[in-house]
């Protein structure tokens, strides 16, 4: 390994660089914030038991309730100390401070970027893609303000690439709380650092402190002891608190997957090929906005993604020189494969894991064939070639950019119109008219719902409720109807979608329930003239509440 006296002192000038970089990224993930005030969904069901530990009642999300209703122990904690700090007086306060606090991973994440870049000796042109792609990548700047956990992966993975490829002190102690860093972040972070793993196992020779596979094992299982050490804390107490170290929502979201062995090796073997042939595989969406696939994105936008992304996913075969670059590539690869074909959906969260390590061989991509055109002989067509990657580089940031902009567009009236003047609105009129706080909800959007009716959520498929796993493992049924039959709550939040597709039997909701209320700005989403995303607006546009009939409360 380095000695400490083989790491160079930063130079004044490349110190103003990394700070420049560093401002510029925090800028803009904050004015993303401050356009879209955008609060994810998902942010209010973990939001909830950190608030209720900032008041006394436990990590809980129901008080009285011991369930792990979360999978990310940062991005419960952290909240929760940042309410206790402010004596439990504004969430949205947290919320303001939880986004500073992330945005400034973010633009720490983009400096190590930088730093591994100027480690290699990227030219201008292979920088600019890289830092312009990281900053503009539309789900790594809105999923670090609104409320996930994203950029303390995209910053830990950032950490484990600048630790394997810049010449560094203590390589045991980064490596180990990379790991660690990870797994208290998702407990599923092994499986990312573990890709990486395996790229450069494969592909050593890009390291910064050995070529050998033999100590490159040595040293990640040595990181890997360290990171369990730092991360056994943890799996003790929610053993100890929630009777099982395995989250709740892990349990409910993986209830109806199974995973054969064989199908599963035939599926790794033949994933560069399905990469290509099949729309199935999450490689797709690692450059989209959010929830694209529902519509109202100009089909250019789904050509983009798949350009860069199958070149990323595929370049660890081609036969360069570049070994980090084809570690990284086989590692965004494995990554995919995961979250394709093992975690089972692959939420929109989660795809920034995979597009920070997408990102980095983009900008060696670029590098490369500027290398490759430069060690040419000087023909007539050289500068044209070089002109070219240049401007299709350039091209790329530009569409990035651009994305991001329609992005924090869609998103400005998606909080405003869905979020905040609707499921928010959902929430408080259950409050209001619910008959006590004992009263139970059915619905599938646990969020904003669940946190400001302070009511007894019964979600689908169960995330803070193992009242609704239990009734999926009885009746082994995933059909809302058998399911609302037998968990009787006293209110349903569906979509119109949800009635028409979960409801096989339709004349128990008939008989049991009334239709009591309907939510729909179906009309405000409609009237915008230009609206990128439009269709995932849409789909939560309309919610019909129902209430389980008196009579039917006696049975």
């Amino acid at each position: 390994m380095y000695s400490s006296s083989q790491v160079e002192p930063l130079s004044k000038s490349r110190k103003k660089e990394l700070a420049i970089v560093f401002i510029a990224v925090f800028s803009i993930a904050m004015l993303f914030a401050l356009v879209t005030n955008h609060a994810w969904e998902d942010y209010y069901i973990t939001y909830k038991p950190s608030k209720n530990l900032a008041t006394g009642h436990g990590l809980v999300y129901t008080p009285g309730q011991r369930v792990h209703s979360f999978t990310s122990p940062f991005n419960v904690l952290i909240p929760a100390a940042l309410s206790y700090m402010t004596g439990n007086t504004s969430d949205t306060l947290v919320l303001w401070l939880y986004r500073i606090l992330c945005s400034l991973l973010t633009g720490a994440a983009a400096v190590l970027l930088l730093r591994i870049a100027r480690h290699k000796s990227l030219a201008l042109i292979p920088i600019i893609v890289l830092i312009g792609m990281f900053a503009t990548d539309n789900k790594i700047i809105d999923y670090s303000i609104n409320g996930q956990e994203t950029a303390f992966m995209v910053f830990f993975i950032a950490l484990m690439l600048h630790t394997l490829l810049v010449d560094s002190r203590s390589i045991v102690l980064k490596l180990g709380l990379s790991l660690a860093g990870l797994m208290w972040t998702r407990p599923d972070g092994f499986i990312y650092a573990g890709c990486i793993g395996l790229g450069f196992l494969l592909f050593p020779s890009g390291l910064s402190f050995t070529k050998s596979r033999k100590d490159l094992l040595v040293t990640c299982l040595k990181a890997a002891l360290l990171a369990a050490i730092i991360y056994l804390p943890w799996i003790l107490w929610a053993w100890f608190y929630y009777g099982s170290p395995i989250p709740h929502t892990v349990i409910a979201k993986g209830l109806a997957s199974s995973h054969d062995f064989l199908n599963l090796l035939t599926n790794f073997i033949l994933f560069p090929i399905n990469i290509i042939f099949k729309r199935t595989t999450s490689v797709n969406l690692t450059f989209l906005p959010a929830y694209a696939y529902f519509g109202g994105w100009h089909n250019t936008v789904f050509q983009y993604s798949k350009l860069i992304s199958y070149a990323c996913a595929l370049y660890w075969l081609v036969p360069t020189k570049n070994s980090s670059a084809r570690a990284v590539s086989f590692a965004f690869m494995l990554s995919h494969f995961y979250l394709t074909y093992i975690a089972g959906h692959p939420s929109p969260w989660y795809i920034p894991n995979t597009a920070v390590q997408g990102i980095f061989v983009a900008a060696n991509i670029s590098q490369d064939a500027l290398s490759w055109i430069s060690a040419d002989k000087n023909t007539p067509l050289k500068k044209v070639f070089k002109k070219a990657v240049e401007a299709i580089s350039v091209l790329v940031v530009a569409v990035s950019l651009l994305l991001l902009v329609c992005v924090a567009y869609q998103l400005r009236i998606q909080q405003r119109v869905i979020e905040d003047g609707h499921r928010k609105q959902i929430g408080l009129w259950l409050r209001q008219n619910a008959a006590a706080k004992t009263d139970t909800v059915f619905v599938e959007c646990l969020g904003y719902i669940g946190y400001f009716s302070e009511l007894k959520m019964l979600d689908y498929p169960g995330l803070s409720s193992p009242e609704v796993v239990a009734a999926r493992r009885k009746l082994k049924s995933e059909r809302w109807d058998e399911l609302v039959q037998e968990l009787k709550p006293d209110w349903l939040v569906l979509r119109p979608a949800e009635i028409k597709n979960r409801f096989s039997d339709k004349t128990y909701l008939e008989s049991h329930y009334q239709k009591v209320k309907v939510f729909d700005v179906y009309d405000k989403v409609k009237s915008y003239n230009w609206l990128p995303g439009r269709d995932y607006l849409f789909y939560d546009s309309i919610f019909i509440i129902y209430k389980r009939m008196l009579n039917e409360s006696l049975v």
